[in-house]
């Protein structure tokens, strides 16, 4: 996907609408002031610090400060900083802006959309304001809000290519492929050239399974930008769907030589690594990415199948019961669990997963076939052979063949 990347715009030059006044903690804020400027970022904190001590209701110390704590990347002090300056002072210039910054920066992106929200009805001239809340609406899932809030933008600014873009990857998102479609086709009549666009043109092309298309397109992306790692992300992503997984390989890894962190990468090409059979190294690209992202579930679903194919029936175990603490009713993973709670004799625990399975989705015909199979082990044969039947009325044709073996009267 398209990253937003998010620019703090925090400056103590960003004040109150009120001249300072000379208060107990003045002089304080004045050294705090000068270590700013020399990038002295924790004396400048210890310096507004003491002015807050000594006026505990100085708003622009508050403000001051979290600017300071925002540079030693210190967000959630800095958030409450922000906060209680507004409270002593709703007046400060840009509060709500430079707030919703920090709050996108502690991922609390509904309270973020509510700041820009509030920012924008104090001024709505500044068009970069929707487009800020835009990325936040974005990063909450609301991409409804999202296309209406880049519709205001473009209505302002109505050669703003990245506006078009962005509300592109919202339709996207939307699945309203035909808007997308023109958003893109406007952007690049505005910039042939605009590597963002043509990345996002190719996700497009991927959303609606066109995968030479989208190869094509991001060829031209990556030829106009060949350090643009996303480009290559989704061209491998492409290539991966489309069965060309040496291909994928390769394109992951270059996505991943130009950022670390693209956590998906790591997972695709594990993903395909697997497909070539190279088990054992798609173990490392399972770590990697649930290391930059421990609750990464899709992660650890697959690295339990794929120490379960190593013979690590341990491992998987402990992968399926972390993705499960994620997410209780992911009956694939409990399914999984199960399957592989059999491979111990544990028979009774795997139909307890099995159950929990079936309660959640009635229709999963493999896990009634599954519990037939433990019902079997456990010399439960009615029970078994009930299940088969349930499974194949649910089209799962394996348990045809099973109830001829097993359960046909002879």
């Amino acid at each position: 996907m398209v990253r937003i990347l998010l620019f703090i715009f925090l400056s103590v030059n960003v004040l109150s609408a009120q001249p300072l006044q000379i208060r107990p903690g003045s002089e304080s804020v004045k050294d705090g002031d000068n270590r700013m400027q020399v990038n002295d970022w924790r004396g400048a904190v210890g310096d507004y610090t003491t002015a807050i001590n000594a006026d505990p209701g100085f708003a622009d110390a508050y403000y001051k400060r979290s600017v300071a704590l925002t540079k030693l990347a210190r967000f959630s002090e800095a958030l409450k900083d922000q906060t209680e300056a507004q409270r002593l002072n709703p007046d400060i210039l840009n509060i709500y802006d430079s707030r919703a910054q920090l709050r996108m920066l502690v991922e609390d992106y509904p309270g973020a959309v509510e700041d820009y929200t509030r920012a924008i009805q104090g001024d709505p001239t500044q068009t970069e304001l929707y487009n800020r809340k835009a990325h936040a609406e974005m990063a909450a899932g609301d991409f409804t809000a999202a296309v209406s809030s880049y519709d205001k933008l473009i209505a302002k600014e109505d050669r703003d290519t990245l506006a078009y873009v962005f509300r592109a990857l919202a339709n996207i998102k939307l699945k309203n492929y035909p808007a997308a479609e023109k958003d893109i086709n406007t952007a690049l009549s505005l910039d042939a050239k605009n590597t963002i666009a043509l990345e996002v043109w190719g996700l497009l092309l991927i959303e609606q399974q066109q995968y030479p298309q989208a190869i094509s397109v991001l060829d031209k992306a990556i030829m106009i930008n060949p350090d643009f790692a996303l480009a290559f992300y989704n061209r491998g992503v492409a290539k991966r769907l489309s069965e060309d997984n040496i291909g994928a390989d390769i394109d992951f890894s270059r996505a991943i030589e130009l950022d670390l962190n693209i956590t998906t990468a790591y997972f695709n090409r594990a993903m395909a690594k697997r497909q070539l059979g190279q088990v054992e190294a798609s173990i490392e690209d399972y770590d990697k990415a649930l290391t930059l992202d421990k609750n990464y579930v899709e992660a650890m679903f697959f690295r339990g199948l794929t120490k379960k194919l190593l013979g690590d029936y341990q491992g998987a175990i402990e992968d399926y019961d972390r993705a499960l603490a994620i997410n209780p009713k992911d009956v694939e993973a409990l399914n999984n669990r199960a399957n592989v709670r059999m491979l111990f004799g544990d028979y009774n625990q795997a139909i307890t997963d099995y159950n929990q399975a079936i309660r959640l989705n009635e229709s999963y015909g493999i896990a009634y076939y599954n519990r037939a199979i433990a019902y079997m082990m456990s010399s439960k044969r009615m029970e078994a052979c009930s299940d088969f039947r349930s499974s194949l009325d649910l089209g799962y044709l394996p348990a045809s063949t099973a109830l001829d073996d097993f359960c046909a009267v002879r």
